[in-house]
C-alpha cells in the first residue's frame, strides 16, 4: 500500500498534476493547525525515488523476520507506534526546523532497533563484509541509513527526528518485554498455590 501511494505521490508531484505533500506530508506549523492526520500520513510519501527504493527494501527486508516472529498484526502496531514516536521527535524539534518530514526511515530504524534486541548475537553473510554478528550488521544499515538522510536536502534535523523512532521502538519492545515478565510473576504464585490446595 505505501508503495503504491508512494509511487502515485511522486508522479503526481513531479508531472505537476497534483501534489499529496502538502496535505499529507507532517509539516509542524500546519499541525499545530489543526491537520493532526499528517502525523501518520507522512510515512506514505517517499523523499524521492532513491528513498522509496532504498527504505522499501529495507522494510521488506527486515519486516518479513519481524511478521515471521511476533505475527502481523504486533508487527503493524509496532510499525504504527514507530510512526508515532517519530512524529512526536520531529513536532518537539519544530522551533529548530519547520520543514516537512516524509518517509518511513523511523520505522527502519525503529526495525533496527528491534532486530539488535531479538536477533543480536546471530550470525549473518553481510554484504562485502563476510560474516557478522547481527548487532554489527544492524549499525552498518543504521549508519549508511543516517548517512543518506544527512545527505537529503531534509538534513540534520528531520534525520534527527527519525532516530526517534530508533527510540521509540527500543521503548516499546522494553516495555513489552517487562510487562510479559510481570504476567509471568504474577501466574506463577497462582499456579503453586493451586497446586498446593489439590
Amino acid at each position: 500500500m505505501s508503495l503504491i501511494m508512494g509511487v502515485i505521490a511522486l508522479v503526481g508531484r513531479t508531472s505537476g498534476t497534483f501534489d499529496s505533500y502538502a496535505s499529507l506530508a507532517l509539516w509542524p506549523t500546519e499541525f499545530w493547525r489543526g491537520r493532526i492526520w499528517q502525523a501518520v500520513t507522512y510515512p506514505l510519501l517517499p523523499f524521492g525515488l532513491a528513498d522509496l527504493l532504498v527504505n522499501g527494501f529495507f522494510f521488506a527486508m527486515l519486516g518479513t523476520r519481524l511478521v515471521q516472529v511476533w505475527g502481523r498484526w504486533p508487527f503493524w502496531r509496532f510499525c504504527f507506534v514507530a510512526v508515532l514516536g517519530t512524529a512526536v521527535v520531529k513536532l518537539m524539534l519544530t522551533p529548530l526546523n519547520r520543514g516537512g518530514l516524509v518517509g518511513i526511515s523511523g520505522v527502519i530504524y525503529a526495525m533496527l532497533a528491534a532486530w539488535y534486541r531479538l536477533f543480536a548475537n546471530e550470525e549473518v553473510c553481510f554484504m562485502g563484509v563476510g560474516q557478522v554478528r547481527m548487532k554489527t550488521a544492524v549499525f552498518i544499515i543504521g549508519a549508511s541509513n543516517i548517512i543518506f538522510n544527512l545527505l537529503c536536502p531534509c538534513g540534520f534535523w528531520n534525520a534527527l527526528a527519525t532516530l526517534g523512532g530508533a527510540v521509540t521502538g527500543w521503548l516499546y519492545l522494553a516495555a513489552q518485554s517487562h510487562w510479559a515478565l510481570r504476567q509471568d510473576a504474577q501466574t506463577l504464585p497462582s499456579q503453586r498455590i493451586s497446586r498446593l490446595e489439590l
